[in-house]
């Protein structure tokens, strides 16, 4: 079915010019799972965030869906439809719209939903994940593990087709744990979903294949 990520010769820096990536090379299959590992600072949320096109590379290019990325290019059509399940570790909600709306907001503008469907859609599935009480909250009123948890949500309810999830914070309680595991199991029912899971992000005992980033580069195997 081809790749759904190709990652080509990519150099990469921080904010503060420290290169975090050197000629990276990588890709994933459409239906693929991978889970990425790293030392703390080794560059697995920036490893993310350039497969969602939120970080630009000093050299090389990233293929999403077989159309490279580029600078603020919001036009790109697998973006445009919708197709990027995106769970960083804060959650990644819009502050200014509760967690109901967040939920929401791309079913209503990327699956044509009505105003009131795309709400009860949301609600069922905040229901599901037993988060339904706080679906009024916006996002500095809940916890950690609720806004990434909903994240999870958003991208369950919009039926991402290439999950992006960063770890979650510290101190995921178990029921937190099950729920994502359920939401990530679920969305591997479709054969042609895939994800790039960092760490102990849980995957829901998905057949992973296991990476791990080392001096810029990633390489085969887990945990070391």
């Amino acid at each position: 079915m081809g790749d759904i990520l190709r990652v080509e010769d990519v150099s990469l820096e921080n904010a503060e010019g420290r290169l975090v990536f050197q000629h990276l090379d990588w890709n994933l299959s459409v239906g693929g799972c991978a889970r990425i590992h790293g030392a703390p600072g080794a560059g697995t949320s920036a490893f993310l965030r350039l497969c969602a096109g939120l970080a630009d590379p000093e050299e090389g290019r990233v293929l999403l869906d077989g159309v490279a990325l580029s600078p603020y290019a919001f036009s790109h059509p697998f973006l445009k439809k919708g197709g990027i399940g995106w769970v960083p570790m804060e959650g990644g909600l819009l502050v200014n719209l509760s967690l109901g709306a967040n939920v929401a907001l791309p079913l209503r503008f990327l699956r044509g939903h009505s105003q009131v469907r795309a709400e009860e859609i949301a609600l069922e599935w905040l229901e599901a994940a037993h988060l339904s009480s706080r679906a009024e909250a916006r996002p500095h009123a809940l916890e950690p593990r609720e806004r990434w948890l909903g994240a999870l949500v958003r991208a369950a309810a919009a039926e991402a087709n290439l999950w992006l999830v960063d770890q979650p914070p510290p101190g995921l309680d178990l029921q937190a744990r099950a729920q994502a595991t359920r939401l990530l199991r679920n969305a591997a029912a479709n054969p042609e979903t895939s994800f790039v899971i960092a760490g102990n992000a849980d995957a829901g005992q998905l057949n992973a294949t296991e990476f791990r980033i080392e001096q810029g580069r990633i390489v085969s195997g887990g945990i070391q």
